[in-house]
């Protein structure tokens, strides 16, 4: 017995000490930054000691990765915590962050197809579990919601899986997805095959801790009408937009146009109303297990969106075109652009997330491949199945930067923005238009002018400030007439000419700021370019950007304003 547990004591610390090498494969797996960590939670993973044996298994583990120091994957020290026994990490989960009290949430996902492979098990009691942000890095789950808890999981809804999900800071959105007998052991669909989809968007209070469920706006129509176990495509929460910020729909499907990247949905959260925009540009080909992610532009009022990988037709063995390729999306142009970075390998069901000027990718499994059986043959080329995209050098890496420079747009978006200067795109509603522009006047005359979250239209001048000009300018040519007639009258005196000549500066530096804006008027007409090289680039937070945008160009004839209209 002695030498068994001696045998099992050395085998677990060279399993150990060789841990950063044996990932082989990691897939199904939920991830999320939460203020200086990202956590790594559930999905399924291949460990291989040597390079050999090993199979496909439930993670039942929470890894972090510390954001606040450099790293290479070669050399990264993952903090591990293993879940309690009754609150067993699942497949495609979603992790939320509660940026007050600093609490990340786990919902929903099914139960692993390693575990069901091996015993047919129930997916766990419906539950949501939590933990608190510590400076270690462990993750301390506990039941929040549940039959723990004195909060009961609420019967009008189900564990949903392979959704869409985004925070805002002060709730969570989940759309789409299904529930069967795979995610929740009270539904009524007991055979995995059978999948209903997840009605409505679900939102879940951080504050209360309840859900609420809203209309999809028909989002999820053809999903209902067709398959209903439409793997997640992306949602981006995008705060600058809006009076409340709107969350941007990344499609996923199985080639059919409904889901296609030519049209982004749209979802107004203060009117709770759905919309759609046509897009243009370098357009991705319709796909599913990718990632994404997005982030709001160094300069002017803009965001981009970034996607990597993922499959054709719903299944692994058939690539997404370009699926090495890195594709961005920048709104309010909402035009795609391909980075046409170095290529590597390509990868289906990672995940993306982007900290500073990077984006780390974790896990995915290679979509040349049917199953997990097959991804055994193939291991990660990134050693734990971490990597780095370098968005200013549209490189792929293996090493992190914790002092990277803050995101900035990358340098050929910023040249077209330069080159298309105002041209926005033909708006598919008026709505949508107000969104991204701001409200007209006519629309919204009892909203200060200076709110508007427009590009174009936070350089033009109001009608207030063009009447206050226009009159300070006819009033400067009055005076300008006056002087030379009085300059003519008295043209014999030869005193008073003197005298005349002496106030005249006096005169030009007494001028109103009306009538020295008059001078300036032409300038200020003259179009601007969406992307300039003497803005100010000071940085400020996303919400305040828009506002920003929209004060400083009308602050010049501020005076004006004051000018009956």
């Amino acid at each position: 017995m002695i030498s068994i547990n001696l045998f099992l004591a050395i085998f677990g610390l060279c399993f150990s000490q060789g841990f950063a090498q044996s990932l082989w494969r990691r897939g199904g797996h939920a991830a999320i930054i939460a203020n200086n960590w990202l956590y790594i939670d559930g999905g399924d993973v291949d460990y291989r000691v040597n390079n050999v044996s090993g199979r496909w298994d439930r993670e039942n583990i929470t890894s972090a990765i510390d954001l606040s120091k450099d790293w290479t994957n070669s050399t990264l020290s993952l903090v591990q915590t293993t879940r309690p026994s009754n609150a067993d990490a699942l497949l495609a989960e979603s992790l939320w962050f509660d940026e007050k009290t600093n609490s990340v949430y786990c919902f929903g996902g099914l139960r692993s197809y390693a575990t069901s492979r091996l015993a047919a098990l129930r997916p766990p009691i419906e539950s949501i579990w939590g933990f608190k942000l510590n400076d270690q890095g462990t993750a301390m789950w506990d039941q929040v919601i549940g039959p723990l808890t004195q909060t009961p999981f609420p019967n009008t809804i189900h564990r949903i899986a392979r959704g869409m999900s985004v925070t805002d800071g002060n709730r969570a959105y989940y759309l789409g997805g299904f529930y069967s007998g795979e995610t929740s052991p009270s539904s009524f669909y007991t055979n995995a095959k059978d999948r209903a989809p997840s009605p409505g968007l679900l939102v879940f209070d951080f504050n209360t801790l309840t859900f609420t469920n809203s209309s999809d706006g028909g989002y999820l129509a053809p999903q209902i009408s067709g398959r209903t176990d439409r793997p997640a495509g992306a949602m981006i929460h995008m705060s600058m937009y809006g009076d409340d910020g709107i969350l941007g729909i990344l499609p996923s499907g199985r080639n059919r146009q409904d889901f296609a990247f030519n049209n982004i949905t749209l979802y107004d959260k203060k009117t709770q109303k759905w919309y759609s925009q046509t897009t243009s540009g370098d357009i991705p080909e319709p796909r599913s297990y990718f990632c994404a992610d997005g982030v709001a532009g160094d300069e002017k009022n803009t965001f981009e969106i970034f996607l990597h990988g993922g499959v054709v037709n719903n299944v692994f063995n058939a690539p997404a075109p370009n699926s090495d390729q890195v594709y961005i999306l920048s709104i309010p142009l909402f035009r795609w652009f391909k980075a046409n970075n170095t290529s590597i390998d390509s990868r289906a069901g990672h995940t993306c997330h982007i900290k500073n000027n990077q984006i780390i990718m974790i896990g995915g499994q290679n979509p040349i491949y049917k199953d997990q059986d097959d991804n055994e043959k193939s291991a990660d080329p990134w050693l734990q199945g971490i990597g780095v995209f370098d968005i200013k050098s549209l490189r792929f890496k293996d090493s992190y930067q914790a002092k990277a420079n803050a995101y900035e747009t990358p340098d050929f978006i910023k040249q077209y923005y330069r080159i298309a200067g105002n041209q926005l795109p033909s708006w598919m509603s008026t709505a949508v238009k107000e969104l991204f522009e701001g409200k007209s006047e006519s629309s919204s005359n009892t909203t200060n002018s200076t709110t508007s979250s427009s590009i174009t239209q936070s350089h033009r001048l109001s009608h207030g400030a063009v009447a206050g000009i226009t009159v300070g300018c006819i009033a400067f040519v009055v005076i300008v007439a006056a002087g030379a007639t009085f300059t003519t009258k008295h043209k014999s005196e030869k005193s008073k000419l003197f005298e005349l000549s002496d106030r005249s500066p006096q005169m030009s530096s007494q001028m109103s700021p009306s009538e020295s804006q008059c001078i300036e008027l032409s300038a200020l007409q003259r179009p601007n370019e969406m992307w300039t090289e003497h803005q100010d680039r000071t940085e400020l937070p996303h919400t305040q950007r828009s506002r920003r945008f929209a004060e400083e160009p009308n602050s010049r004839a501020s005076i004006a304003l004051e000018l009956p209209e």
